[in-house]
Formats: C-alpha cells, structure tokens, sequence
C-alpha cells in the first residue's frame, strides 16, 4: 500500500557532502518526486493529478478482540471516485484505472472493481481484517470510502456509518464512557509491510493515566489490532484516547457499544479529531434530547475554553457551560441537553490548544437507545465526499435518511454540492452558507455526495447524519467528511554549483 506523503513528511532538507545535491520534499496529500538540474535554485514546485490513492477501513469493529466473544455484525465497505465535475483543474489522463478492495492481512480482493470514474464497488466483510482501498491511475482523485451496518434488534441494534480514512503516527480520538456496560474497542490497522509500535495514552478529567498497559503495542503488518480500553484503565467516566505510533502510521478508531442493563444503548465509532489547536470546529451534530461536547487539552497548560452552537440562524451560546477551564492534559464534558432540538456544527475555541468531538443520544423510556459520535474535522480545502451504500443488515423496508450538514466559520461560503444518484447520474446544487452558521439538504436519494467551495472566504466543513426509525425507536449516525487528494507535488533535485 502507498502511504500518502502528508502522513509522514512535513518537510526534508537533505544537503549531499561531496556531489553537492541538494534535494527538497514538500508536504501534499498524495506523494512526492524528484528530479535534477545543474542549478542550485529550486525550480517551482510542480502539481499533477495523483496517479495512486489509498485509505483504510477498520472491518468489523466488534471482532477480534482477544478474550471477548465476537459479535456476528458484519459490515459493509463501499468506495467511490468523485464525478468529473467536481475535479476542477484536475483533469486525468486517460490511461484508465481501478478502484479494488482489499482485506488485510493477505490481500485478498473483495467485490468487483470499479473501471469507471464516479462508479462504486462494494463488499461485505465478516472477518476480523482491515480493509486496504485503492485507486490507480485516472481514478486515483477524488477517492472516498466508508464503512457501515445496521442491527434492527438484539443487544447491538445500532446503525453505524464510519469513513474510511487516512493513516497517521499522532492520533486523538474521543469516545466511551463509564456507565455500566458500556465498551470501547480500540481498533488499530497498519498499512505497512513492518510491525508498527504503538503507545496509547488515556485521558480523563484528572489528566492522562499512567499505566504499562498502553505501551509498546504491537500492529502487525498488514493487519490489525483490537483491544478494549478497560484494559488501559476501567474507571474513566470521559475517556479521551491518544495514539502515536513509532516506525509507521496506523488507522484508528473507537468502537463505543452500550448495553444498559438489559436495554441496547447503541453504538458508534469514532475516528480521529482534528490535531490539536486553539479553535476546533465539530460539524454535523444532530441534537434531540441528551448530547455532550467533549474537549480534552492536550498540553501541560490550564486552558480556557469557550464553546458555542453554529445554528442556520447563525451563532447561538450555549445554554450552559459555554465557558470553562479545563487543566492541563484533562477531559472536560459539556451537556447539550438543555439546546433545542436541532441540526448544527459546535464551534470550540481556547488560549491553548485543544482537542473537541460531541455524542448525541436517541433513547425513550423503557425502550432501546442510539447514540453517535462526531469528530471535529479541519476545513475542507479541496474536495470531500462520501458513498451513501445501504447499510449492511439493513432490513426490507427500513426507511433510512441522509443530510448533509454544511458549516461556514469566518466568513459566509457559496458551496457547490453534486449527488450521484444509482444509475451514475451527477445532479449539482449551488447552496449559500452564512457565516459562522449552518445549512442543511437532504441527500436521502443520493449513492454519493460531494462538497466544494466555489465563492466565499468562509472555512468550510461537513458531515453527514444518517438515521431511521422503526417501532423500537431511532437508529443514529454522524459521519464527518474530510478532503480527498486530488494532487500531488513534485520537486526536482538541483545540483549545486561547486566552489
């Protein structure tokens, strides 16, 4: 698998003694090159369509972990290339292409390509293995994936939809809780063809917690890890979770299942926040009944937190707890339930930097419950989408929704939004976002979405939420989105001149 270059190199100088070559690496979102010259001024850097893209999928989150029976969920991946209009100055080639599926370890291919640019190709996964997504060549820009199912009834009824992402070596995720039987799954996968070492660090609200048994795991190559976090530490009420791995990238999430007694409380995952800094913004939050916003501080520093709701009438303060301080290396909690039902993003900001998600819950007295999680997400810069595939397990006649939820911080955003619809049929809509606010559109009938900024300064961001109901009540997901890679960068090497 290639390991897009954003993940591991910020920026590399390398000055070689005697030859006098001087060679230079700059960040993008897919891979670098080099080339030559007889001079020592770099030229330009030069950018190209991306000819190799990849993300992971975590597989069935609820297998795998060893000394805790496996839940027969299986999970459906889907993965998509984004249409042509929505490319911009990106124009392939035309030298064809393949999006493929693959598990891992092994590599073994799942479902049937797909050949053709905005065409998608799916599985079912039942075994305890990540999943590799690949795309070459002219489809290898605008590539996205996710990863869902759905469990009508029993002690997992829960509908679950999780993007399949980008790998990292410093990773924070925020979910779980200490309510009796609740269970976070960790659930670790390498890409690489070498074992990855991995630390992991729980926080909470009196600051990270020292224990042996986060250290020096181990993630095979190609393969995967799960484990759950009570073996960490079992008595965090607002666990946050930090991962650095050592000589690779791994992906993550946090698999957050809840059985209240005898009455299933749902379950979702989450994925990576955005790394840390003083404003975090939380997109696609869907609030009707009992919510939080969690925010964990990473560094040694007491910090001050101010938090408030990015409404379609704009921004509204909390009704409580919209400003805290939160100490050095602690988890802070803030109850939402006192804001009126609603759709909407969570803006955080603080004198230091942060780290934010949210958690909404669908429950009624006596009957079963839902909840989902929410990362916060840098802006988008580029393009971002995702598939809307039914969820596997799905029952006949289960009538699912989708929205998409659209945020402009700082400055109003006009905001191109293209669906494709099953028969490959691209549809565009052109919606204004206020500043500092959010708008909604319904994307139920769509198999893919598709964001981009077309006007406007404002920083945009977007999720979508996904949710149905049947007679036992309301099954709930949040899916962020985050930017596919459209480009990549390439910078010649330059010979210095002697003397």
């Amino acid at each position: 698998m290639t390991v897009p270059v954003a993940a591991l190199v910020r920026t590399a100088l390398v000055a070689a003694a005697g030859a006098g070559v001087v060679l230079a690496a700059t960040q993008h979102d897919g891979a670098f090159a080099i080339g030559s010259a007889a001079r020592a001024t770099p030229p330009a850097p030069a950018s190209a369509a991306v000819r190799d893209a990849s993300l992971l999928c975590p597989g069935p989150e609820l297998r795998g972990v060893p000394g805790l029976d496996d839940e027969s969920v299986p999970v459906g991946v889907a993965a998509v290339t984004a249409p042509d209009r929505v490319l911009g100055s990106t124009r392939p080639l035309g030298t064809g292409g393949r999006v493929t599926l693959r598990t891992m370890p092994g590599g073994a291919a799942q479902g049937s390509p797909a050949t053709q640019r905005g065409g998608s190709t799916s599985t079912t996964v039942g075994a305890s293995a990540g999943v590799q997504v690949r795309a070459t060549q002219d489809l290898a820009p605008g590539l996205a994936a996710a990863q869902s199912w759905l469990e009508p009834s029993g002690d997992r009824r829960a509908l679950s939809v999780t993007a399949c992402g980008d790998p990292g070596s410093d990773l924070w995720l925020l979910a779980g809780g200490g309510a009796p039987g609740r269970q976070e799954r960790l659930v670790l996968t390498n890409p690489g063809g070498n074992p990855v070492s991995v630390d992991v660090t729980l926080h909470g609200a009196k600051g990270p917690v020292a224990s042996p048994g986060g250290s020096g795991l181990v993630v095979p190559a190609h393969g995967r890890t799960a484990f759950l976090l009570d073996s960490i530490s079992s008595d965090l009420a607002n666990p946050a979770v930090h991962v650095v791995a050592h000589g690779g990238v791994v992906g993550a999430v946090v698999a957050d299942t809840w059985l209240d007694g005898t009455r299933p409380a749902g379950s979702d995952d989450a994925v990576p926040s955005a790394s840390p800094s003083r404003e975090q913004v939380v997109p696609a939050v869907s609030v009707n009944g009992h919510a939080t916003l969690r925010v964990v501080v990473p560094g040694r520093d007491e910090a001050v937190v101010q938090a408030r709701v990015l409404t379609s009438n704009g921004p509204r303060a909390l009704p409580a707890g919209g400003v805290v301080r939160v100490d050095g290396g602690a988890v802070h909690d803030i109850d939402l339930s006192g804001l009126p039902g609603g759709s909407f993003a969570l803006q955080v900001r603080a004198d230091h930097p942060v780290v934010a998600a949210a958690m909404v819950v669908r429950d009624g007295p006596g009957k079963p419950g839902d909840l989902a999680w929410t990362s916060s997400t840098p802006a988008i810069a580029g393009v971002a989408g995702m598939p809307l595939t039914k969820p596997a397990g799905t029952p006949d006649g289960f009538a699912l929704r989708r929205t998409l939820l659209l945020t402009a911080t700082g400055a109003p955003a006009g905001v191109e939004v293209v669906t494709v619809d099953a028969s490959g049929a691209a549809s565009s809509n052109r919606v204004s976002v206020a500043a500092d606010s959010t708008t909604t559109v319904d994307v139920s009938a769509a198999s893919s979405v598709w964001v981009h900024r077309v006007s406007g300064s404002g920083a945009l961001r977007a999720g979508v939420v996904s949710w149905g109901n049947d007679s036992s009540g309301t099954l709930i997901s949040s899916t962020p989105l985050r930017d596919t890679t459209l480009r990549s960068t390439t910078v010649a090497v330059r010979e210095a001149p002697q003397g």
